[in-house]
């Protein structure tokens, strides 16, 4: 026994003094030219490897460095790589804050040697990090949206040119959890469902996790897409103004004495021009973003954000009036502490509503359907990183949510009044088992309190590293959902939320991906991920509800339907950046299917946004100092769609007769394949010395009549079929001036 005993102070003797021998080097990576934080800049230590990413925040630790003299490194593309020599003492803390200098791209064909290793412990399977300049690079309808960018990357569907929806490896629309600075945003939609929320000028960067997301991110079955505001510049007063012919926005930012802020706006000018052509439309979207930053000392940084976003439609005619009214607005406050060099923490107090109010009014008659959700959510997001090779990742998230869903029929308000309180917590263990091998595990526990469920959600994921060059990885997790969407394409206006209750169970999935990756550092990278998931208790729209149900006294289970569902198939991802040519090709195969009982005879069936086969390619080159062209192209193989099988006849109470048609099992038949090619060029030169960008853009330069849906003229004996087509060739133009 006391030999055991004497063994046991050995070893927790030679431990301690491991520790006490060791040293850590901290600190944040920013930009030079604004102090912005660089999220995911790679930090390692030459000739070793032991390295590490920046978070959200810009902050790296390497901890538990044994005495000695190190050579780091930190790069990131686009940004001159930085050398640091430093020397770490016994039990020291060294802080190296570092600021990189952007790189200008080389005209005269040399390539630009930009490393993009990924050293850090946690790993990310299907995560595609976009910044803002590449969002507003891709051709666009009138002018650069964040989703209509995102619907470019592989293992994202999109419905139509008129849906900005993301429909994320076989996911639904409302599956996706879409955070704004932290907090949800539950209606990214202007234009009925054309263009997203978001000004990409008040946007920093985009983060897409597309399966398999880490034990942090919970309450939504497919994918995660973080949104992060500019912080606005530390170092001087900048700003840009945009002039399309959609619509004016300016986005202004500059330092104050603790810190810096940011300010954007934007506003349609549709329902103004319109009277000057001397026809009426009275619609307008308008959407703000506001934030600013107090630096308060090297170890806690705060910040207050702000979003606010509306689309306005008040039609008239013939004695009937429409209105339509609906948007978001978000707030975030967030708390960035460092308790110690290696326990980084931040902490977000947030809210979110969104509003959708619809009405119509003729002979004194009103209909209307009002719908609300208020979200009150507190976060808390802590790591602590014990040495290089080990970090644990912990947290918390709680919401109150409350939903309204009022219906007005005539003189007589019905009212239907829906909360909750989410309740999570998480934490997930990141370990090198080796240098070329690394376990992430972690569990997260959700609880819902309408229906009193408790989830428990296990994620696992394996790295395994070959060559510097070369890398495969296996995840597996489970998610559940605690709200449904009922959602009209096209009318984004009328999406509904509806939360889970004792009624109606939690939706669930379960993600199988395995991946293989190569980098070659430089100028070229490959990514190809397999992938199955499998979703039960998964939500269907009741379209055959009892009619005397649909206006009080609902519970989910009024409103759904519960089934299961599965979709599996591969993302492939090739990123190039040659000197003056930079951009991507994407491939995705993707299976969806669904069984709900009580639908569709009980029969398996492909969704609307089931895409077999889709292809994208966005190029952007640098013609000279002053010129940019750029392409986008996209193929997406039939979507699937109910044929009617017979019609019947039909006399109303007049004698007048039409036909109606029947429909048969529901999406056997496919439409004709989608493809659109388009094309932007970009000029810039110098006006009264303000930087200033002219665009012109070409959509669907060959004018492919894609078909958006088909439909039956009823009204013709016999009944014909008619194709309703997206957009033709559309050229737009517009011009930035910065300053």
């Amino acid at each position: 026994m006391n030999k055991r005993r004497i063994r046991t102070c050995i070893f927790w003797s030679l431990l301690l003094a491991v520790h006490i021998q060791a040293g850590t080097v901290h600190g944040f990576v920013r930009e030079e030219e604004n102090r912005e934080p660089v999220i995911m800049a790679n930090v390692w230590i030459q000739d070793t490897s032991i390295g590490t990413t920046t978070n959200l925040k810009g902050y790296y630790v390497l901890a538990d460095l044994l005495p000695g003299e190190y050579t780091l490194y930190f790069r990131y593309i686009g940004f001159q790589t930085v050398k640091k020599t430093v020397r770490v003492t016994n039990d020291h803390d060294i802080n190296v804050d570092i600021y990189l200098k952007s790189e200008a791209i080389l005209l005269e064909g040399a390539s630009i040697t930009a490393d993009r290793e990924k050293r850090d412990l946690e790993i990310m399977p299907g995560q595609i990090v976009v910044q803002a300049p590449q969002l507003r690079s891709i051709p666009q309808v009138a002018e650069a949206d964040l989703f209509r960018s995102i619907q470019m990357l592989p293992g994202v569907a999109t419905l139509s040119d008129f849906s900005a929806g993301l429909y994320v490896r076989g996911g639904s629309a409302d599956q996706n959890l879409i955070l704004l600075d932290e907090i949800d945003v539950y209606n990214p939609n202007h234009m009925f469902g054309f263009f997203s929320t978001f000004n990409t000028d008040a946007v920093k960067s985009v983060e897409l996790l597309k399966g398999g997301f880490p034990a942090k991110h919970g309450g939504r079955l497919s994918s995660v897409l973080n949104v992060y505001d500019e912080e606005g510049n530390r170092e001087k007063f900048e700003g840009v103004t945009r002039l399309s012919i959609l619509s004016a926005s300016s986005t202004l930012q500059g330092p104050w004495e603790h810190g810096s802020w940011m300010l954007s706006g934007r506003r349609t000018y549709l329902d103004l021009a319109s009277k000057l052509a001397d026809f009426d439309l009275p619609y307008y979207f308008y959407d703000g973003h506001a934030k600013i930053n107090f630096d308060i000392d090297p170890k806690n940084q705060a910040s207050l954000s702000f979003y606010a976003g509306n689309d306005y439609l008040d039609l008239g005619e013939d004695g009937m009036n429409v209105l339509l009214n609906w948007g978001n607005k978000t707030f975030s406050a967030q708390w960035t502490h460092l308790f110690n060099s290696r326990l980084f923490s931040h902490f977000v107090f947030a809210g979110s509503r969104y509003d959708s109010d619809t009405q119509v009014k003729f002979d004194n008659i009103r209909f209307g359907i009002f719908n609300r959700i208020t979200d009150l959510a507190t976060k808390g997001i802590l790591t602590y990183s014990p040495n290089t090779r080990h970090s644990v990742d912990f947290g918390f998230e709680t919401k109150v949510l409350n939903f309204d869903l009022n219906y007005h029929v005539v003189d007589t308000d019905y009212n239907n009044h829906f909360n909750g309180v989410y309740l999570s917590a998480y934490m997930q263990d990141n370990i090198k088992l080796t240098p070329l091998t690394i376990l992430q595990t972690g569990l997260r526990v959700d609880h819902y309190t309408d229906g009193a469920y408790t989830r428990i959600d296990p994620r696992i994921s394996v790295q395994q590293t070959f060559t510097d060059k070369i890398n495969m990885k296996f995840s597996y997790g489970m998610y559940h959902q605690f709200l449904n969407l009922v959602q009209q394409e096209g009318m984004s206006f009328a999406d509904m939320w509806f939360p889970v209750d004792k009624t109606f169970d939690p939706g669930k999935a379960q993600h199988y991906i395995v991946g293989f990756q190569y980098d070659n550092k430089s100028t070229f990278s490959f990514d190809i991920e397999g992938y199955y998931k499998y979703y039960g208790n998964v939500a269907e729209y009741n379209v055959y509800r009892n009619e005397d149900e649909i206006i009080e006294n609902q519970t989910a289970a009024t409103n759904f339907l519960s089934g299961k569902g599965k979709a599996y198939g591969m993302d492939m991802y090739i990123r190039n950046r040659l000197g003056r040519l930079e951009g991507w090709l994407g491939y995705a195969l993707c299976w969806t299917k669904k069984q709900v009982d009580g639908y569709n005879f009980d029969l398996w069936y492909y969704p609307t946004y089931d895409r077999r086969h889709t292809i994208t390619l966005i190029q952007d080159y640098k013609i000279s100092k002053n010129w940019r062209f750029n392409v986008a192209f996209k193929y997406g193989s039939g979507q699937p769609y109910t044929e009617s099988t017979a019609w019947y006849e039909v006399t109303d109470q007049k004698g007048r007769i039409h036909y109606e048609s029947l429909d048969g099992k529901k999406n056997t038949y496919r439409l004709p394949a989608y493809h659109r090619l388009d094309l932007g060029l970009f000029y810039t030169r110098s006006i009264f010395k303000k930087k200033t960008e002219f665009f012109l853009q070409v959509i669907n330069v060959y004018n492919r009549d894609n078909v958006f849906f088909r439909r039956y003229k009823t009204w013709e004996n016999p009944p014909q079929v008619q194709d309703i087509n997206m957009l033709p060739l559309v050229p737009t133009g517009g011009f930035s001036v910065y300053f």
